[in-house]
């Protein structure tokens, strides 16, 4: 019995003991990963974390998987999944994966999100396995200069909340999890507008991240976005954005004289 491996409600753990554990983890993962406790909060809180619905799973009092479940109304995300190296290859994660499955069931949620990096096979797999199916395919993109000097007194400073208000209330829009307005007004950072028609969220911590970029319906196809793009790299040398921006918006950036980050990500969906 001693090597039975029990599940816990993330609820029972502070924001920095969960921070540590999902760092201690992802040990030998595809992508090196750490965060601290500050960090942590700060993240997963802007992306609606349920403490009571993430789970820890311990075996002889120590954590050896944890997994982050976030929730918005009938739909809910596995925003990090991180199983320690000595538990990998030996079912271990179809079992979690089907716990955390039956909990979303149970509990009356609809839909299942997740998101996992191209090049992590044995996780693509598992999810494939579980009935998840790709949706859309995520990229990221990096400034290495400003393009050359431009006048930036055009962007105006505005109210992330506005911004994100604006972007709930368009009902043709679907922005991946990471890049709703849901999440982020909730992140420490700044709103942009130009001609108040096109808009920005640039994030500060820990990393500076451009994380979103919308225009009025009425006012697309004018260049707005284009030129927002510019000023943005004219006025953050450097500025990257995370790998959650969809593909078939690479065309933009690549012309403003962006560069694609290696990272991929594949977003999933499971219909519960």
């Amino acid at each position: 019995m001693h090597n039975t491996v029990i599940s816990k409600a993330a609820a029972h753990f502070s924001s920095y003991q969960l921070a540590e554990i999902l760092s201690h983890c992802f040990e030998g993962y595809l992508v090196p990963f750490t965060i601290d406790g500050k960090a942590f909060a700060s993240r997963f809180a802007a992306e609606d974390m349920s403490l009571n619905d993430s789970r820890v799973w311990m075996q002889n009092d120590e954590p050896k998987a944890l997994a982050i479940i976030s929730r918005r109304g009938q739909s809910c995300r596995l925003a990090a999944f991180a199983i320690r190296p000595e538990l990998r290859g030996r079912g271990f994660g179809r079992q979690f994966m089907q716990q955390l499955i039956d909990e979303a069931k149970a509990r009356g949620d609809r839909n299942m999100w997740l998101e996992v990096i191209v090049g992590n096979d044995s996780g693509l797999a598992l999810y494939e396995r579980m009935g998840f199916v790709r949706q859309n395919t995520f990229v990221g993109f990096y400034a290495t200069s400003p393009a050359r000097f431009i006048a930036t007194n055009e962007l105006t400073e505005v109210d992330p909340l506005m911004v994100a208000k604006k972007m709930m209330a368009d009902t043709h829009l679907r922005l991946p999890w990471l890049s709703g307005g849901e999440t982020l007004f909730k992140l420490p950072g700044q709103a942009f507008s130009l001609q108040d028609a096109a808009y920005a969220m640039v994030v500060t911590a820990p990393y500076l991240r451009l994380r979103m970029l919308y225009v009025d319906p009425a006012a697309r196809g004018k260049g707005l976005a284009k030129k927002l793009l510019m000023l943005l790299r004219e006025r953050f040398p450097g500025i990257a954005t995370a790998a959650a921006i969809p593909e078939q918006m690479s065309p933009l950036f690549l012309s403003c004289g962006y560069r694609q980050d290696p990272i991929t990500q594949y977003e999933m969906l499971l219909k519960l």
